[in-house]
């Protein structure tokens, strides 16, 4: 199965959201279901970006404060 993701355009053209951080999004894109929810832990995205779960936490607070995504108990949500 061939997996894919829809990007939101101003994330990806936002010069103060860092490149590691528009690749977690893109990468939590392909997660998403049709309301743009996802469910990947932070084990998971730190494992497929070669990244530590840190790492990955750090780039998930910058999405949060740039309001790219919300996180809801073990939800996350693009916006």
């Amino acid at each position: 199965m061939k997996r894919f993701g829809i990007v939101n355009y101003d994330v990806m053209t936002d010069p103060e959201v860092s490149l590691q951080a528009k690749g977690l999004y893109a990468l939590l894109c392909c997660y998403a279901d049709k309301s743009r929810t996802c469910y990947p832990s932070i084990s998971t995205l730190a494992d497929i970006s070669n990244k530590s779960t840190t790492q990955i936490s750090v780039y998930i607070k910058e999405l949060k404060d740039a309001n790219y995504l919300k996180r809801i108990k073990y939800k996350i949500k693009l916006t």
